[in-house]
């Protein structure tokens, strides 16, 4: 990112991208997949499901059944990708050409594409989750889809075992309802706010390596798809290993055991890849928030 001319301002051009688009793009895409219309369509086929939370109540067998086909959002993500990388390239080479006025434009492009891209991968993991019965509306189970959207864009199998793992960790503290139920929902929502825009960052830096002329179209485009696809199908594993765990009662922790287990030592390293630990962007939050009103108390005492 360095070498480009007007860089100095791309890491500003990209927060502006990010800031407000979880609102107008993440959110909705996510949402779009609406609850009572998967409880109707499970209703034609099982009469006694009225609401989603019917829907849990079903065995996994009969959850699996109702999933969405993956390849219609792949299809699409494609397109979506090779437009984009279309606008980076112009920009690109605008800034070659104008002695890099233009240069905030490509990274500004590249933010967009990466909002662009995790709205629809917000949409995936939005139908896999309803149709398994969990309702992304609600504030925790948005925080639960941006760890999913982790582990969606996690290159290597070190990577995406430490985002399973914090996937794991985040559900043994959902599951502990006595003390989920004590979080205050602001703190929830700064929360997904600071992890969607960690997120937004990393596949933007992800999507750089797409951005030159005429190659990266074709890169971006297939990069696009390929991590559409990822996320449906670790979002279906994600949400299946949840039920599972909820109907017999398996720990959380035995959902990374059986991953090391199934990957080869070399495979574990992350080649310095970072995850986005939603927990753990939580607790930052909590601190913080604890920091306020002990500051606020002390200005009032």
């Amino acid at each position: 990112m360095g070498d480009l001319p007007g860089v100095d301002s791309a890491r500003e051009t990209m927060e502006k991208v990010f800031e407000g688009t979880l609102a107008l793009t993440f959110q909705p895409a996510m949402r779009s997949s609406r609850p009572d219309a998967t409880a109707k369509r499970y209703a034609k086929k099982y009469p006694d499901v009225r609401t989603l939370a019917d829907v849990r109540n079903l065995s996994l067998e009969q959850r699996d059944a109702m999933q969405p086909p993956k390849f219609g959002y792949a299809a699409f993500a494609a397109g979506q990708g090779g437009a984009s990388a279309l606008a980076v390239t112009g920009a690109v080479v605008s800034t070659t050409v104008t002695g890099g006025t233009t240069a905030g434009v490509a990274f500004g492009a590249l933010a967009a594409d990466a909002v662009a891209s995790m709205a629809l991968m917000g949409r995936t993991i939005g139908a896999v989750a309803t149709r398994y019965g969990y309702d992304v509306r609600l504030p925790e189970e948005e925080l639960f889809a941006m760890g999913v959207l982790s582990l969606g864009v996690a290159s290597s199998v070190g990577a995406k075992t430490q985002a399973l793992a914090a996937l794991s960790r985040l559900t043994q503290e959902m599951m502990r309802q006595a003390t989920w139920r004590q979080l205050n929902e602001r703190i929830l929502v700064k929360a997904i706010g600071r992890a969607y825009a960690l997120l937004g960052f990393r596949l933007t830096h992800r999507k750089l390596a797409q951005a030159v002329p005429l190659v990266g179209v074709g890169l971006n485009a297939a990069l696009s798809a390929q991590l559409t696809e990822q996320t449906f199908r670790r979002a279906q594993a994600v949400y299946r290993l949840r039920a599972l765990s909820e109907i017999y009662g398996i720990d959380p922790t035995e959902w990374v055991d059986s991953s090391v287990t199934a990957a080869a030592p070399e495979e574990t390293e992350t080649s310095g890849e970072e995850i986005v630990d939603v927990l753990e962007v939580l607790e930052e939050v909590r601190v913080e928030d604890d920091g306020g009103h002990e500051r606020n108390g002390d200005r009032h005492q």
